[in-house]
């Protein structure tokens, strides 16, 4: 019985390797796993047929390990793939402030058929959120013409994703690497939005005191000619970004208010300029929670997060791109042993 189904074990992961060859050449990933699992298939065929025919010859401890031994790889194999298709299920929130792409394989004339359905899923998604931050993470391989991350900005300008939308990360090589060369792009790229806003916050904390240094001359009757030099330096700094702060209806009464006539031609400026419209307290509010997600390959998504989660992502949300149906379950297998190579490295 065991023979039997060692034997066509050995033979369907004969016939994938030969699938996988022909379909993406010798030179894909870890491709020799599936030989050297036919062979090993072959072998413990070969001795089960074996121990039946030589039950007294054999010690029992012998085949007891090796079915121990099958077990618990199998038991292992099936708790992976649940971790891996759970990954895949998980769903992303309406609105993220920032999406981590990650890179993969780019060759000398096209980038591989697993990055160019991460970024047609990306297209997809920034057509839908032009406000969320792409980072396209990946550096360069020694037998990679650019960076990954290069060649990802390069397809989706080509399709039509505005540049403002695209930060670079060119440094990473691992999944490792992706996560925490992204989080310190985005660190790096929040304190210069903070710093940002905090000038712009500044300057209007400056024209609002201007303003109401402006409002209290016309309410306390000064004199036309401080009244005047008040007027210019307001609307002086009023226009520092270009756009005057104030609201259009008062910007017509200043123009045309006559300062030398009575006060109720004076003070009729006034309701106008204490409508001047605030700036929404959200914009002044940098350091609120950011919405990050991670967009990679479906078999992929469970690992990447983790590993984010282990390097300072307080929490991640994930957005999967469909994989190769014909590589499918070879990619599944590859990410079973990344996992537990990760998991032994302390990268999980």
């Amino acid at each position: 019985m065991f023979s039997a189904a060692f034997g066509i074990l050995g033979i369907l992961s004969l016939v994938y390797f030969g699938i996988i060859v022909v379909y993406s050449g010798i030179e894909t990933s870890m491709a020799w796993f599936w030989p050297a699992l036919g062979i090993l298939c072959f072998l413990l065929a070969r001795g089960d047929a074996y121990y039946h025919h030589h039950r007294k010859q054999v010690p029992l401890w012998i085949p007891v390990s090796i079915a121990t031994l099958c077990i618990t790889a199998v038991v292992i194999f099936l708790i992976l793939q649940v971790l891996i298709f759970g990954g895949m299920i998980r769903s992303a929130p309406d609105h993220l402030d920032y999406l981590i792409v990650l890179g993969t394989k780019v060759r000398d004339d096209d980038i591989s058929s697993s990055l160019k359905r991460r970024l047609d899923k990306v297209i997809r998604y920034a057509e839908e959120h032009p406000d969320t931050k792409l980072v396209l993470s990946g550096g360069q391989g020694e037998d990679e013409p650019v960076t990954e991350a290069f060649a990802m900005a390069e397809y989706l300008r080509y399709n039509g994703i505005a540049p403002e939308q695209m930060l670079l990360e060119t440094n990473s090589t691992s999944t490792k690497e992706n996560m925490i060369c992204s989080k310190a792009l985005i660190d790096d790229q929040r304190q210069k939005e903070k710093a940002r806003l905090q000038e712009i916050q500044k300057k209007k904390q400056v024209q609002k005191m201007e303003l109401e240094r402006f409002v209290r001359r016309l309410e306390t009757g000064a004199g036309a000619g401080d009244r005047q030099g008040a007027e210019e330096s307001a609307v002086s700094r009023g226009n520092t970004d270009g756009a005057d702060p104030w609201d259009a209806a008062a910007e017509d009464q200043r123009i045309s208010l006559d300062f030398r006539g009575p006060c109720a031609a004076r003070k009729s400026l006034l309701p106008a300029l204490r409508q001047k419209p605030e700036m929404p307290a959200a914009e002044l509010t940098p350091d609120k929670p950011l919405q990050i997600g991670v967009l990679t390959s479906n078999f992929h998504l469970y690992r990447a997060m983790k590993i984010g989660e282990r390097y300072g992502f307080d929490r991640l949300y994930g957005v999967s791109s469909s994989s190769d149906p014909v590589l499918f379950i070879h990619l599944c297998v590859r990410e079973s042993i990344a996992i537990l190579k990760d998991k032994f490295m302390g990268n999980m």
